[in-house]
């Protein structure tokens, strides 16, 4: 009898989580950032409505002087 080898060719696969966690930070820092970002250009366009309307005299003269701008009368 005669001793045969045969060559056995494994696949190992290591399964890091690193990959996983690196990814779930950068979707949350984004999420919030996206978030922060959002507020802040909301929290500009209600400020700029404000300084418009006690600039305008009040919302009416606001609403006013809006339609006379896009209206030209």
């Amino acid at each position: 009898m005669s001793n045969v080898q045969a060559a056995v060719q494994v696949h190992e696969k290591v399964h890091s989580q690193l990959g996983l966690v690196l990814m779930r930070i950068t979707f949350r820092v984004s999420f919030i950032l996206t978030l922060a970002f959002a507020a802040l250009i909301g929290i500009w366009g209600i400020a700029c409505l404000v300084g418009g309307a006690i600039a305008a005299g009040g919302p009416v003269g606001l609403a006013q002087g809006w339609f006379s701008a896009i209206s030209g009368f």
